[in-house]
């Protein structure tokens, strides 16, 4: 016998329960899901939303080169003087181009001044105004293809620059692999020459920091909210059925109210010992992965993500290659449409440069190996062909 469906009774919203259907349709706002990041990707992130806002209207502006520099609050509040100020240049409906514009991280607000010229011609003004030092980024609509670069290390050099995408294109699983490779180039690969921020809690003897999982995901949160800025990277986001490590959402750019889940990423850790030194056997290992599959399914369903990839960073101290650590799932992994990757972390860059030499040998041996037999056999023919 059919269970009947209950009807579900909505939440009451309270004061607000007047305005349920304007809420359950409200555009997300650009404010609050990075603020815990680095400040100049902030700067970023902010003004590529605000440039994307004002390019969604209408009466957007197609030509006029624009200046965006970064300031901190006291000398946004000295470069008033003889300069328009407005608070509301985030929202899309105030002109961005042909003008420069001095604001604090959250690109909430401008101080600005106007500018006619091309987008060659902004860097001298930027000189001129002795901010050629500041991070910045540069501004050139188009009716084609806009571009927005920033300039970490000011306008005076372009040592590091970067452009800045401003379509709002699908979420691919290339780019997202593309992006965790270059945070493991950058931050994991091996422990020398990091950042602040480290990984091993004793390298040499295979000891990973006791949060070693959060700090791998704080890593890939800041490498994918770089990249993809109109998305909200979400982190550590609880459900029934669990906590999610990562999840790429698009829930600002559609019509309102959609939203879309590009990817959920869950992500693990694979070590031989405990940040203590406490030794993890192959079977507790194997059964992380196993686990890593399932939850990567079970949540990506339960959030309907376009994308389910379980994301392995391997600081065992012998890296057996991706076969052998996914031979167990393998075929689960292919039934539940999960994606399996991994990245192996050296204790140091001799041990790296060691491992990928004797990769190269071993590679080189069995080609030069298979040459031979391959030899032999051929000889073996022609002397059965010519007895």
């Amino acid at each position: 016998m059919a269970v009947e469906a209950q009807p579900i009774t909505p939440l009451d919203l309270g004061a607000w329960q007047g305005d349920r259907a304007q809420l359950a349709t409200a555009r997300r706002s650009s404010y609050g899901d990075i603020d815990d990041l680095p400040l100049e990707l902030r700067f970023q992130v902010y003004v590529s939303r605000a440039v994307q806002a004002r390019e969604r209207q209408a009466d957007a502006e197609t030509a006029g080169a624009a200046a965006f520099i970064l300031v901190t609050p006291q000398q946004q509040e000295e470069l008033k003087t003889g300069r328009s100020f407005d608070r509301t240049v985030h929202t899309g409906r105030v002109r961005l181009a042909a003008r420069v514009h001095f604001m604090t991280h959250r690109a909430a607000s401008s101080v600005f001044e106007e500018y006619v010229g091309d987008a060659n011609g902004v860097f001298d003004r930027i000189a001129e105004l002795q901010c050629d030092r500041l991070p910045a980024l540069i501004y050139d609509p188009s009716s084609g293809k806009s571009t927005l670069t920033y300039y970490p290390r000011g306008t005076h050099t372009d040592d590091g620059l970067v452009e800045v995408q401003l379509d709002a294109s699908s979420v691919t699983e290339a780019e997202i692999l593309s992006v965790i490779e270059a945070v493991y180039r950058t931050e994991l690969c091996t422990p020398d020459n990091s950042g602040p921020t480290k990984i091993w809690q004793n390298a040499g003897k295979g000891h990973p920091i006791e949060e070693a999982e959060r700090t791998v995901q704080q890593f890939l949160r800041v490498g994918l909210a770089a990249r993809f800025h109109w998305c909200t990277i979400r982190a550590e986001q609880s459900g029934k059925l669990g906590r999610t490590d990562l999840e790429v959402v698009d829930d600002r750019t559609g019509e309102a109210g959609a939203i879309t889940h590009y990817a959920l990423l869950e992500l693990k850790v694979l070590r031989s010992f405990s940040h203590s030194g406490t030794a993890y056997s192959a079977t507790a290992t194997d059964d992380a992965v196993s686990k890593g599959v399932n939850q990567a399914h079970s949540y990506g369903v339960s959030n309907n993500s376009l994308l389910r990839m379980l994301c392995c960073f391997d600081m065992r101290t012998d890296d057996v290659g991706d076969t052998t650590t996914f031979a167990h799932v393998q075929t689960d992994a292919i039934t539940l449409c999960v994606s399996l990757k991994r990245w192996y972390m050296y204790r140091s860059s001799e041990h790296m440069r060691d491992v990928i030499a004797r990769s190269q040998i071993e590679a080189a041996n069995d080609s030069l190996a298979s040459g031979q037999q391959a030899a032999r056999h051929d000889a073996g023919g022609n002397k059965k062909s010519n007895p």
